[in-house]
């Protein structure tokens, strides 16, 4: 028999909106539960170009896509 899951929120998607997702749902108290088809964490940017730089994030000059990814990931740490 499988185990029941207790969340506010289910995501469908690991990348980083999925990540996002759980940062900002965090704030405001609610409990998220994320799926993906990937065996890892990041979508698109962790599977296609993890070393390519990312130009468009706010307050952030230039990152590495894998960098974006841990830094979102530390990011949801207070809410796991």
């Amino acid at each position: 028999m499988s185990k029941k899951i207790e969340s506010d929120i289910l995501i469908i998607g690991a990348g980083p909106v999925g990540l996002f997702t759980v940062f900002e749902a965090g704030l405001l108290g609610l409990k998220c539960q994320i799926i993906d088809n990937l065996d890892k964490v990041g979508g698109q940017c962790a599977e296609l170009y993890p070393d390519k730089p990312i130009f468009d994030i706010p307050g952030v000059p230039s990152q590495t896509a894998e960098k974006h990814i841990e830094a979102l990931l530390e990011q949801i740490k207070p809410f796991d």
